[in-house]
C-alpha cells in the first residue's frame, strides 16, 4: 500500500485581471487636461472679450475645468481607469472651451426666470 501524500496547497497569489495591470502612461491624459484646460480657458475668454467685461467670473472659468481634471491624478494607475482619466480630461477641456457660452446661457436663464416670476421691475 502506498502512503498518502497531502495535496499541494493552493496558490495564495491571486491572478490579476487584465484591467488591473499597471498602466505605464497613466499620467498622459491627466497632464494633457491640466495643460490644455487653462489654455482653452484663456482662448475662450479672449475670444469672448471677457477680460474687460466680466473679469470676476474668469476665476471660475479657470478653476472649474481644473477641478474636473484633478481627480484623474488620484485614480488608480491601472489600465481599467485609463478611460476614466481620458473622460475627465476631455470634460475639463470642453468645459474650459465653452465656459463663456455656459455663462451667457446661465445669465439668460436667470433673466427669464426673474421675468416670469415677476421680479423684474421697470
Amino acid at each position: 500500500m502506498k502512503p498518502r501524500t497531502a495535496p499541494a496547497p493552493a496558490s495564495t497569489a491571486s491572478v490579476p485581471a487584465a484591467g488591473d495591470a499597471a498602466d505605464p502612461r497613466w499620467w498622459g491624459p491627466a497632464l494633457a487636461g491640466t495643460l490644455l484646460a487653462p489654455v482653452l480657458s484663456y482662448g475662450a475668454a479672449a475670444a469672448g472679450d471677457l477680460f474687460t467685461a466680466l473679469p470676476v467670473f474668469l476665476v471660475a472659468g479657470f478653476a472649474l475645468p481644473l477641478a474636473v481634471v484633478a481627480p484623474g491624478w488620484f485614480l488608480a494607475r491601472t489600465v481599467r481607469r485609463r478611460r476614466t482619466r481620458v473622460r475627465l480630461a476631455v470634460t475639463g477641456c470642453v468645459l474650459a472651451a465653452t465656459y463663456p457660452l455656459l455663462l451667457w446661457q446661465f445669465a439668460w436663464m436667470y433673466f427669464f426666470a426673474m421675468l416670469l416670476t415677476g421680479n423684474v421691475r421697470s
